[in-house]
């Protein structure tokens, strides 16, 4: 919907609310866990179901249709991220993709891998087994949500350097929920060392922010499709930059992984093609509701949704704000996104998000290590449903959660940040 008018895209959110079930019976802020699928998403993968159970999986026209399907899906993740459709591989989400290249990248021991405070597990972890495996230099840049991109460049700039391999970041954090510079990463990295690659975990920008990962030149990024895109669970993809796909090997492999073979022990594996990392059935329901879920994005317009989604974190930031909260997100334009975090001293995060539906069918999350509560605030989200927010807090400030709320504050031993 680009060049549309400010009527045009009040009656797109609300077309989009109209079309989203969950919508209809609760406040749904948390499109940075999964976002609520939509009927049109719904209707397509109820489409192929059918279509599968009344043709047959394997009939020609079956096959052939989800071939199609898998062709277009990358055709238009690759349109989501400004990428070409051959530098696509299909994963089942994040994690996979950001698992495929630190799996595959040729790290030597000392050389050093760069992440940030800021990360989610998806993007540690795969850090924390360079090291463990490999032998790498592991180094965390602290940052603070008052960074700015300046501020978080210049602490970047004083670890990266010519022994640095890989540097793996999120585009948005899913705690703090800032806006991170990748491009001047991408510039420093590349900079500091030509053989220097940087990941991004897209977990929280896909759907959200409009992404050109050309311009950005970026080495690798993943995304997923059940977050802010709205789609099924269980599928996303990966970019890799077509110069880049050859030196990364596949960890896991298949079919997709030779460029030849036979029976008698003749074998050329595949080098170039980015259907290396793929490896055998993808779902044609996944691929179906993935294929609706990104051209409801794009009908949308991602400048629109992201400039919707940050109007709506100014809104909360100065309503919460006065209910006494602390807000731990970000109040700069350059580096406010559509996730709006804040801490309340009295309350344990996790005890005022479940309070927050148990009450009132308000869906947010809590963020552990920053005991704090985080609206994900998507294009369909309304002022009316931020007002609420701030009312369910001021009056859990005042009179306390419920006892089943304050039951559930103490998450149990080990327990992952999803």
């Amino acid at each position: 919907m680009t060049n549309s008018t400010t009527a045009d895209m009040t009656a797109r959110w609300a077309w989009l609310r109209e079309q989203t079930p969950a919508l209809r019976n609760r406040i749904y802020m948390n499109c940075g866990f999964q976002g609520p699928m939509s009927q049109p998403v719904a209707d397509a993968m109820h489409a192929w179901i059918d279509r599968e159970l009344s043709l047959g999986p394997t009939t020609r026209e079956v096959l052939e249709a989800r071939r199609q399907l898998a062709t277009r899906y990358r055709e238009l993740a690759a349109q989501l991220v400004g990428a070409d459709p051959d530098e696509i591989a299909i994963t089942e989400h994040t994690t996979r993709g950001i698992n495929v290249v630190t799996g595959g990248l040729n790290v030597e021991a000392d050389d050093g891998v760069v992440t940030s405070g800021i990360e989610h597990a998806s993007g540690m972890i795969p850090s924390y087994f360079l090291r463990e495996r490999r032998g790498a230099d592991m180094r965390i840049v602290p940052l603070s949500p008052e960074d700015s991109p300046g501020a978080m460049a210049e602490r970047f700039a004083g670890v990266i350097d010519a022994r640095t391999r890989l540097v793996l970041v999120s585009g948005v954090s899913y705690s703090t929920g800032q806006r991170l510079p990748i491009a001047e990463l991408v510039s420093l990295a590349h900079r500091a060392n030509p053989g220097a690659r940087v990941l991004i975990d897209g977990a929280q920008t896909a759907g959200h922010e409009p992404i050109d990962v050309h311009a950005s030149g970026v080495d690798a990024y993943a995304f997923p499709m059940h977050k802010w895109m709205c789609g099924p669970g269980g599928l996303g993809a990966l970019y890799i930059r077509r110069d880049r796909i050859a030196e990364i090997d596949p960890a896991a492999v298949s079919g997709h992984a030779a460029a030849a073979w036979d029976f008698a022990g003749e074998f050329t594996p595949e080098r170039e093609s980015i259907q290396k990392f793929e490896l055998t059935t993808v779902s044609g329901v996944l691929l179906a509701g993935g294929v609706a879920a990104i051209e409801q994005y794009l009908a949308s317009g991602p400048e629109a949704v992201w400039e919707r989604a940050r109007a709506l974190n100014r809104v909360a930031e100065q309503r919460l704000k006065r209910t006494g909260v602390t807000v731990i997100s970000p109040s700069s334009e350059a580096t406010r996104t559509g996730l709006f975090t804040f801490h309340t001293p009295s309350i344990p995060a996790a005890a005022l998000a479940y309070h927050l539906q148990q009450t009132a069918g308000i869906v947010c999350r809590g963020v552990r290590e920053l005991d704090a509560v985080r609206l994900s605030l998507n294009a369909y989200n309304t002022e009316d449903e931020i007002e609420r927010v701030a009312e369910v807090v001021e009056g859990a400030l005042r009179d306390g959660v419920t006892p089943e709320a304050q039951a559930v504050a103490q998450p149990a031993a080990g327990a992952v940040e999803p």
